[in-house]
């Protein structure tokens, strides 16, 4: 198998790893701050365990360090799930542990899960794993707890950014240049030859890229796989015939909204977004649209246009230069919701904690003021949720702070990490207690700045909330004979304040 267009069809049909030649590797192979960090830790007689999903690179890692660190010097492990006896492979690997060989293992997360909750009594380097498993992310440094990483490294591909401008940009450059041009035998142009020409576009390829980057704030796991089957099913279709006489549903742009695959359904995910619009710029392109339908009744006009027009817009996206509407494909993003990325990147900003406490007050009691964090409990009985919230007690915002997570600085740098959350945290003496802040429950706690009403508002966001203000109440004193308590009518989203001063309650 060459690495031309048929190499490029067998990517897009999804075929990998193991059965790629070592030119095969080389050259579809996207380098990362992960190689090099490979390679010192390699020279400094570690062993490297890569975790992480099926299609996430970790065999590909193992097979391109292969060469320069040959096996039988080195250890490897290319695929736990050959072993249908875990004790079996930990029993190697524990002989080259000992050894002080250096290697790297491959491993998929349930299994390695798996090994270190059943073998850790037995084969004690597998506790120095699961706390490392434990700890990929951080909240602090501060807080971190003391882990060993002299002679083991364990790598979570799960938290890996792969759909970033370097990485995308070096895939499309690989596969548009390197092979799709190859192995073509017929006068006139291919639909693969016509496709990977666009790629090649300076502006086509911002747009994609662009347009692919924008995907990574949607909460989904990509993986180097899913991006490279994809690319090379715009360009190639899966098929590795050279179809010259081809119309649109062979262009790259109809093909990118067509496949399958976690980035394909990213992608129609994104376009079919009802904040990609833009007034001027659909009104144009249903116009265009419009021109070329073929309509004998004016009441089956939609029916016929509405197709031609979503082409259109998918073109456009990324030839909005050659389309020349007097708009950039840019123009479609203004109305998409960056309230989350905002909050995430600017968290060092001033009055971002006191902005998501007013926010999470907000939520349970409007026009909540106070720059304390309420408290509210929601009982229980026979199973059943209370009608009922109740706050009797508040949390001044010293005791709260706002943590963006981080990669451990053992590995940072070894791999690109992009947050999906942040959290909010009460610390007062014992072990911290966080609310994952997600993109959906800062939606959830943004519903007062949007005037959802209460009763319409998501309970499993809201159930978060209240979990994680159980667990501060257990920390905080609150006075039974003074104070004020407030109660939530859950149905209606009703609230009564009731004042207490001498164990007498007043309304």
């Amino acid at each position: 198998m060459t690495t031309g267009k048929n190499f490029l069809a067998r990517l897009a049909r999804g075929g990998f790893a193991e059965s790629l030649s070592s030119d095969q590797r080389r050259s579809v192979h996207i380098q990362t701050s992960l190689d090099d960090f490979l390679r010192t830790a390699l020279d400094e007689g570690k062993q490297i365990v890569l975790t992480g999903n099926p299609g996430d690179g970790k065999t590909q890692h193992i097979l391109m360090c292969q060469d320069e660190y040959p096996e039988g010097e080195y250890y490897y492990l290319l695929d736990a799930s050959e072993y249908s006896d875990y004790h079996e492979l930990l029993k190697e690997w524990s002989k080259a542990y000992n050894e002080e060989k250096a290697g790297i293992l491959a491993i998929n997360d349930g299994p390695l899960y798996e090994m270190a909750a059943r073998y850790s009594e037995e084969f004690s380097f597998l506790e120095t794993v699961q706390k490392q498993l434990e700890n990929q992310i951080i909240y602090s440094e501060e807080t971190a707890p003391e882990i060993d990483f002299e002679d083991l490294v364990v790598i979570d591909l799960n938290n890996r950014e792969v759909l970033t401008a370097a990485i995308v940009s070096e895939a499309i450059q690989k596969l548009a240049k390197n092979f799709a041009m190859k192995g073509h035998d017929h006068s006139g142009t291919c639909h693969i030859q016509y496709n990977a020409k666009k790629l090649q576009n300076s502006r086509i390829k911002d747009n994609l890229v662009d347009y692919l980057c924008e995907l990574g704030n949607y909460d989904e796991h990509v993986t180097i796989r899913d991006l490279l089957n994809f690319l090379g099913y715009i360009i190639t279709a899966g098929i590795d015939e050279c179809q010259t006489d081809f119309g649109e549903a062979l262009h790259y742009y109809t093909l990118a909204f067509e496949g399958n695959g976690t980035v394909f359904d990213l992608v129609r995910r994104r376009f079919d977004s009802p904040d990609l619009v833009h007034p001027f710029i659909d009104s144009r392109l249903w116009a265009v649209a419009e021109e070329e339908a073929d309509f004998s009744d004016r009441d089956d006009a939609d029916e016929v246009v509405a197709p031609l027009f979503e082409v259109k817009k998918q073109r456009f996206l990324f030839e909005d230069e050659i389309m020349d509407l007097g708009y950039s494909s840019r123009d479609l993003y203004q109305n998409l919701p960056y309230d989350f990325i905002n909050h995430r990147n600017g968290m060092s900003s001033t009055g971002q904690k006191e902005d998501i406490i007013r926010k999470i007050n907000g939520y349970f009691a409007p026009n909540a003021s106070r720059p304390r964090l309420r408290l509210w409990l929601s009982h229980r009985y026979r199973s059943k949720s209370s009608l009922a919230l109740v706050s009797r007690t508040t949390v001044p915002k010293r005791e709260m702070r706002l943590q963006k997570p981080q990669l451990h600085p053992e590995i940072a740098g070894t791999i690109g990490y992009t947050p999906s959350h942040t959290a909010i945290e009460y610390k007062n003496g014992g072990d911290p207690i966080r609310l994952r802040i997600s993109k959906s429950l800062y939606r959830a706690i943004g519903a007062l700045d949007a005037n959802i009403p209460y009763t319409l508002r998501d309970r499993d966001e809201e159930q978060q909330i209240l979990e994680f203000m159980e667990e501060i109440e257990y920390h905080e004193d609150y006075s039974e004979e003074t104070g004020e308590i407030m109660v939530k009518d859950t149905e209606t989203g009703k609230v009564e304040r009731i004042d207490v001063e001498d164990s007498i309650y007043r309304e």
